[in-house]
């Protein structure tokens, strides 16, 4: 892997969420994991076994996560005369849910997200809080 310095002279960051990375500098390895049941109401109703959940009731957290092709042995050379990475300035709103934001080498990234939003909207006619879709 390449080593290398990197140099950020101002960076402006509002948010980093759940299971992502703000790195700087080279990184061998960035493996980042989220499972998320959501629930959205249009009334503010709590029941009493709310804040755990079977996961064999959805289908999304027992899916094997897609595997990228192996790498088919591609062969690279780089020359580096100067070995810095110079960056100015960045400015980021938001980095959320199993992702990176990375300046410099990474040999091997891994990111997989399983988010499960549920939105129980009230209908017009009705008090009670409609069906989840």
């Amino acid at each position: 892997m390449l080593k290398r310095i990197s140099r950020i002279r101002l960076i402006k960051f509002n948010s980093l969420g759940i299971s992502s990375v703000f790195q700087v500098g080279d990184t061998n390895e960035i493996d980042m994991k989220i499972k998320v049941l959501a629930v959205q109401r249009s009334l503010s109703t709590f029941y009493e076994n709310e804040g755990s959940f079977n996961r064999k009731e959805y289908q999304i957290f027992q899916q094997q996560a897609v595997k990228p092709i192996p790498e088919t042995g591609v062969q690279s050379a780089f020359c580096h005369e100067v070995p810095v990475i110079h960056v100015r300035s960045i400015k980021i709103q938001g980095v959320s849910s199993s992702s990176v934001f990375h300046v410099g080498a990474a040999s091997h990234v891994r990111g997989d997200a399983r988010i499960k939003h549920i939105r129980q909207i009230q209908s017009p006619r009705s008090q009670s809080p409609a069906k989840s879709i």
